[in-house]
């Protein structure tokens, strides 16, 4: 079976560097998404979109709605929909924000506390594996590069 080429690398040659430099991370972190939404789903029956909500839920014994929408790249109804379904499943709790009864309240349960360590071992093991070529100077100069990236405005 013939491999097709990958677009960045058509990019590389024949257009500019950093056109095809962007486009070949959005195809490693559409590999790594392909294979976390496979392993969380697979290993632990979570979305990569519930493992998101749980490990960002996780640091603090309670996090607004509104301060975990924006550690995620998803839509408040999306995430209202998700944290509704992780609900059911005893995995968080919701509850109206004593000083702010706009806002709530989102906290992990015990259960959501040890699906949350098992995926974040399910999702360590990944990366370390598709980073086990690199040395740690590798990795830390990749890390240096790619913090040189501008932010659209």
């Amino acid at each position: 079976m013939d491999k097709t080429t990958p677009v960045s690398t058509l990019i590389r040659q024949n257009g500019p560097i950093k056109i095809a430099t962007w486009r070949l991370m959005m195809e490693k972190y559409q590999d790594f998404m392909t294979r976390f939404e496979h392993e969380f789903r697979t290993r632990h029956g979570l979305s990569a979109n519930e493992f998101d909500v749980l490990i960002n839920a996780r640091p603090m014994s309670q996090v607004r709605h509104r301060d975990l929408l924006r550690s995620l790249v998803i839509s408040r109804s999306a995430l209202s929909r998700l944290l509704g379904k992780l609900e059911e499943r005893g995995l968080v709790t919701q509850q109206p924000d004593p000083e702010d009864q706009r806002g709530v309240l989102v906290t992990l349960t015990e259960a959501g506390q040890k699906l949350c360590d098992e995926a974040a071992a399910t999702n360590a093991e990944i990366i370390l594996a598709a980073f086990g070529g690199l040395t740690d100077a590798e990795a830390d100069q990749i890390f240096e590069l790619v913090s040189k990236v501008c932010p659209v405005e």
